[in-house]
C-alpha cells in the first residue's frame, strides 16, 4: 500500500483510497468532499477518480478546516475549492522547483528546507515558511503568511546548498547557515481576508479598493481602531502548510509523528 501511495503521488494520480491514507482519514470524507465540489461545478465525476497534487492540497487542507477548523465538511470543502490562490501558494514549497528549473532539469527532488527527509518526521511548523487560513466567527476567511517570500528563501536555500557542494568555504557555510536559523525565527505575517463562508457555500472577498462598505472594508473603521480582521468573537487558526506537508510525507512513505502526542507519552513512562 505504500509504495502504490508513493507512485501515485509521483506520477500525479493518487485513488481516493491511498489519498485517505494520506491524509489519515476516512476514505468517505475524500468522497463526501469530491461530491461537494462536483455539485457546485455541475459536472459528473467519474466512477474511478484518480487526484493530482493541486487536488491533494486542496483536500489536504479541506481536512484541516474540518478537523482542526471545526468547519462543516460542506463548508470546507468550499473554502478549499475556492481559495485558489492559497493552494497555489503551497505547492511552491510542497513541490519545490528552484526558480528557472523546467521538470526533466534534474533540480525535481530539490528539498532544501528539508519537508521531506526521513528524519524529519515530526509534524511542527516551520516559521519562515508555514501559512495559515484563519476562522474568525466560523465564517470569514483569512490567509496568514510570512511577509517574506518563503520560496525565495528555498530558492537561496537551494543555491548556497548546490555552491557548497562545488566549493566548500567557511563563507558559503556561515551564509547556508544563517539562513538555516532564519527557519527557526519568529516570523511577521501579512493577513489578507479572503472570503465568507456559509451554507456550503465560499463568497470570495470583494477588491478591498472598490468596496463600499465600511463593515467590509480591511483596516481602520471610521469610528475606532480595530481592524476588520481583528474584530471577532472567536477565531481559529489552521496551519494549511503543515497539513499539506504532513499528507505529502505519508504519501511519500514516510513518518509523520505528532510532537504533543509524544511528549505525553514520554510523560506517561516517566521520560519527561
Amino acid at each position: 500500500m505504500a509504495m502504490d501511495r508513493l507512485s501515485g503521488w509521483l506520477d500525479g494520480r493518487m485513488s481516493d483510497r491511498n489519498l485517505a491514507d494520506a491524509l489519515g482519514c476516512d476514505v468517505e470524507f475524500v468522497h463526501r468532499v469530491s461530491e461537494c465540489w462536483t455539485r457546485n461545478s455541475l459536472s459528473r465525476a467519474p466512477a474511478e477518480r484518480t487526484q493530482g497534487v493541486q487536488t491533494c492540497t486542496r483536500l489536504a487542507i479541506a481536512h484541516a478546516l474540518h478537523t482542526t477548523g471545526a468547519l462543516t465538511l460542506p463548508d470546507a470543502a468550499a473554502v478549499a475549492a475556492g481559495s485558489w490562490q492559497v493552494s497555489a501558494s503551497l505547492l511552491k514549497l510542497l513541490e519545490f522547483r528552484p526558480s528557472g528549473c523546467q521538470p526533466g532539469d534534474g533540480d525535481d527532488e530539490a528539498d532544501p528546507l528539508m519537508q521531506f527527509v526521513p528524519h524529519a518526521a515530526e509534524a511542527i511548523p516551520i516559521a519562515a515558511a508555514d501559512e495559515y487560513l484563519d476562522v474568525a466567527d466560523g465564517r470569514r476567511v483569512y490567509w496568514r503568511k510570512p511577509r517574506r517570500d518563503a520560496y525565495l528563501l528555498a530558492c537561496d536555500l537551494h543555491r548556497l546548498s548546490c555552491a557548497s557542494r562545488r566549493e566548500d568555504t567557511p563563507a558559503l557555510q556561515e551564509e547556508y547557515l544563517e539562513l538555516l536559523a532564519r527557519l527557526r525565527e519568529p516570523e511577521d505575517h501579512v493577513c489578507e481576508w479572503i472570503g465568507t463562508v456559509a451554507d456550503g457555500r465560499f463568497r470570495p472577498a470583494p477588491d478591498r479598493f472598490a468596496e463600499r462598505s465600511p463593515a467590509m472594508r480591511q483596516g481602520l473603521f471610521h469610528q475606532g481602531s480595530r481592524s476588520f480582521a481583528e474584530s471577532y468573537a472567536t477565531k481559529v487558526s489552521v496551519n494549511v502548510s503543515l497539513a499539506a506537508r504532513s499528507m505529502k510525507r505519508r504519501a511519500l512513505g514516510l513518518a509523520v509523528t505528532d510532537p504533543l502526542k509524544m511528549t505525553a507519552a514520554r510523560k506517561g513512562d516517566g521520560k519527561a
